[in-house]
C-alpha cells in the first residue's frame, strides 16, 4: 500500500511558477481585444496585449509599465477613447497618451514605425514634494480627462496624509497642475458620466469607514464648453443620493436612456434579507424626486470589496439592456437587464467565475474567465448568443484526471454558527485504486488575505501542485470573508484574531471527523492577513498544527497600526474592536497586545516559518 506522502508527480516547481501570464482587464477593441498581462521574462513588466483570432502581439513599447499605486493597492491602469490609449507608467505614476494605429495591427506586431504617435506624458513629473497617483480616467474630450487624483506627498512635508479629489486634467498642457473639482472626503472611487456628458456620478467615504463599511453615493451636473480650446468645466448642483439606511455601495453605471445603476448592501440586515447582499438598484437623477429602485432581489453578490480600482460586473451590452455577474459559492450567474423595464433574465448558469467585465454598447462583451479546470482565460459574448465562447483557453499542465475540483462545504463552528470554505482532496491519475485504502490524507490549509477577501473554488496550479503529491487542501472561508452577505463580511469585527483562528480550527476538526483529513499531519499557511491568521492559529491552537508558513504576515499588530497607509489608517481598530492609543496599546490589557502574535511566541510547538518582503 502507497501513502499519501510517497506519491510522485511530474508537475515541477518550475511549471508551477513559470506559471501562465495571466489576462487582467480585457476590452474589444479594432474587431480584436486588448488586455493588461505582465511579461515574466521582463521581471514582469505590465504591457497592453492586442488579440485577434490567434494572433497576440504587444501595444507596448519598453521600458513603459502599465500600474497605479493609487490607494496603494492601484487597480486598472489603462484606458481606451477610440484609438486614442491613456495609461500610468509604474516609474512615474504619470500618465500618458498613445494613439494607437489600426495600421500597426496589419504587421502583426507593434512597430513604432506604423504608430503615429509614441506614448506621450500629459500629467505633470513627480518632484520633491509631491507625487500624483491616477484611478477612473473619463475622457470628456481630446483636450479634457476627468479622474480621481491621488497627492502623496513627501517625508519633508512631515507626515501629510495623502489627499485624493475628483479633477479635471488638461491635454493641452502636461506640466499644469491637475484641476480640483471635488474635495473634501477621504476617498472617492467609481467615477462614471452619462452617454451624453451631462451628469457626473461617484461613491466617496471617510475615516473610519472602509469602502465596504458605510459609503455615500453622489451626483453632479456637469457644466463645461468642450468646443472652446481654453475650455471651462465645473461640477454643479452637487447633491447626495439618499438611501434609507447606511450601505455600502459600488459598481456604478449610467446607462443608455441615462438612468444609474449601482450595486449596494446595507448594514442591519438580516441574514436572509435581499438587502444584506450586493443586489443592484437604479435611480434617475434627472428626476429630483425619483425614487431609488431595487432591481435584483436575491442572495447573490452583484458587488465585491473595493480594494482596486476598475474591476467592473455590470456593463452597458447594448442600446437597451445591461449584463452583470452576480457571485456565490457555486460560481458567477450571468444576467440581462432591460435597462427601461428592469426586467432581469438570466443567461448563463453559476459554474465559472468571471471578472474585469467590459462591453462595447454595441452587443459584444469581454470578461476574465476562471474554471475548475483551466487557468484563467479571456471568454467573449457576441451579438446574438445566449452562451459565452473564448478567446483563448490556456491549457492546464495537466490531465483532467489528475485535476482535483474544489468541493465546497458549511461546517459548524463552536459558537453555534457556520462557516465555509473549499476542500480539495488528493487526486493523481498514476495511483487511481489507492484512494479507498489509505488512512486519512495529510491537510494543508490555506487562509486568504484582507481579511476582507475569499477563496474561490477555481483552477490554482500551486494547489494542484501539493494534491498531486498527495495532500488534501482546506481553502477557508472563515467569518470576515466576503461572498456570503454583509452579516457575515461584518462577523469579525471586534474578534479579528480570535473568530478566523476558531473557524479556521473548527472546519479542520470537521474535516477530520469525516475521515478527510489525517489528525496528525494537518498544516497551514497564508499570506497578509492570511499569514496572521497563520501566526494566530499556531500560537493559539498548537496542538492542531504541525508545520505552518507564513508570508508577509502581521506579527505585531502595534507595528501594524503605526505604520499602514492611509486607505487602511483605521482598519485595525475596528477589526480588533479597539482604538488605538500609543500609551496603552502595549498594556497586556490592551486587545493589540494580546492578539499579537509575538507576545504568544511561547506557545508555539510547531515547525514554522517567515517569509518578508521590504514592501509589506
Amino acid at each position: 500500500m502507497t501513502d499519501y506522502l510517497n506519491w510522485q508527480s511530474s508537475l515541477t516547481l518550475e511549471t508551477v511558477f513559470a506559471g501562465t501570464e495571466l489576462p487582467e482587464y480585457p476590452q474589444i477593441w479594432n474587431d480584436g481585444v486588448v488586455f493588461l498581462k505582465p511579461l515574466k521574462a521582463e521581471q514582469g513588466r505590465m504591457v497592453l496585449m492586442f488579440q485577434q483570432g490567434d494572433t497576440q502581439f504587444c501595444l507596448t513599447p519598453s521600458p513603459f509599465n502599465l500600474r497605479t499605486k493609487v490607494s496603494e493597492y492601484g487597480g486598472k491602469p489603462y484606458w481606451l477613447d477610440q484609438d486614442v490609449l491613456y495609461f500610468v507608467n509604474q516609474s512615474d505614476q504619470c500618465l500618458y497618451r498613445q494613439v494607437l494605429s489600426p495600421s500597426a495591427l496589419s504587421v502583426g506586431r507593434f512597430s513604432p514605425a506604423a504608430s503615429p504617435e509614441m506614448p506621450e506624458r500629459v500629467s505633470p513629473l513627480p518632484d520633491r514634494t509631491r507625487l500624483l497617483m491616477y484611478a477612473d480616467l473619463l475622457c470628456l474630450s481630446p483636450l479634457c480627462l476627468l479622474a480621481i487624483v491621488e497627492q502623496q506627498f513627501s517625508e519633508s512635508n512631515q507626515g501629510r496624509e495623502n489627499k485624493s479629489v475628483i479633477a479635471a486634467l488638461d491635454l493641452d498642457d502636461a506640466e499644469a497642475d491637475p484641476e480640483v473639482l471635488m474635495q473634501g472626503a477621504d476617498f472617492y472611487s467609481n467615477l462614471c458620466v452619462d452617454p451624453d456628458t451631462r451628469h457626473l456620478a461617484w461613491v466617496q467615504w471617510d475615516h473610519p469607514n472602509m469602502p465596504w463599511d458605510e459609503t455615500e453615493l453622489w451626483v453632479a451636473d456637469i457644466e463645461a464648453d468642450f468646443k472652446k480650446r481654453d475650455h471651462h468645466i465645473a461640477l454643479r448642483n452637487v447633491r447626495r443620493i439618499p438611501l434609507e439606511n447606511s450601505a455600502s455601495i459600488c459598481q456604478l453605471l449610467f446607462a443608455n436612456n441615462g438612468r444609474l445603476f449601482f450595486s449596494a448592501d446595507f448594514s442591519g440586515a438580516g441574514p436572509q434579507s435581499s438587502a444584506n447582499f450586493w443586489n443592484i438598484y437604479a435611480v434617475d437623477i434627472g428626476r429630483p424626486d425619483a425614487p431609488v429602485v431595487q432591481v435584483t432581489h436575491g442572495q447573490q453578490e452583484f458587488g465585491y470589496p473595493h480594494w482596486q480600482y476598475g474591476d467592473a460586473r455590470i456593463a452597458c451590452f447594448d442600446a437597451n439592456t445591461l449584463l452583470s455577474f452576480a457571485s456565490d459559492s457555486s460560481g458567477d450567474v450571468l444576467y440581462r437587464i432591460d435597462q427601461d423595464s428592469l426586467v432581469v433574465q438570466q443567461l448563463a448558469a453559476a459554474g465559472n467565475g468571471y471578472q474585469n467585465l467590459s462591453a462595447t454598447g454595441s452587443g459584444r462583451a469581454v470578461a476574465v474567465m476562471m474554471s475548475a479546470m483551466a487557468p484563467p482565460s479571456i471568454a467573449v459574448l457576441e451579438p446574438g448568443q445566449q452562451q459565452i465562447h473564448y478567446l483563448s483557453q490556456p491549457l492546464a499542465p495537466l490531465l483532467d484526471a489528475d485535476i482535483s475540483v474544489a468541493e465546497h462545504f458549511e461546517f459548524p463552528t463552536r459558537d453555534g454558527r457556520s462557516a465555509f470554505g473549499y476542500y480539495y482532496q488528493p487526486r493523481n491519475a498514476a495511483y487511481p485504486n489507492t484512494v479507498a485504502d489509505l488512512e486519512p490524507p495529510p491537510l494543508i490549509v490555506m487562509v486568504h488575505g484582507g481579511p476582507t477577501a475569499r477563496a474561490w473554488g477555481f483552477f490554482d496550479i500551486q494547489k494542484q501542485f501539493w494534491t498531486q503529491r498527495g495532500f488534501a487542501i482546506f481553502d477557508v472561508n472563515h467569518r470576515g470573508s466576503n461572498g456570503y452577505g454583509r452579516a457575515y463580511r461584518d462577523a469579525l469585527y471586534g474578534y479579528w484574531g480570535e473568530i478566523d483562528a476558531s473557524d479556521i480550527v473548527d472546519g479542520v476538526e470537521t474535516l477530520i471527523a469525516q475521515g478527510k483529513a489525517a489528525p496528525d499531519k494537518v498544516c497551514i499557511r497564508g499570506k497578509s492577513a492570511g499569514g496572521y491568521a497563520v501566526l494566530r492559529a499556531l500560537t493559539e491552537y498548537p496542538q492542531v498544527f504541525r508545520a505552518g508558513a507564513c508570508y508577509y504576515g502581521i506579527g505585531n499588530l502595534v507595528t501594524l497600526a503605526e505604520t499602514t497607509h492611509k486607505f487602511e489608517k483605521h482598519y485595525a481598530d475596528r477589526m480588533i474592536g479597539e482604538t488605538f492609543d500609543k500609551d496603552t496599546v502595549l498594556s497586556p490589557a490592551s486587545r493589540f497586545y494580546q492578539r499579537s502574535p509575538i507576545n504568544r511566541i511561547d506557545q508555539l510547538r510547531s515547525a514554522m516559518i517567515v517569509f518578508q518582503g521590504l514592501q509589506d
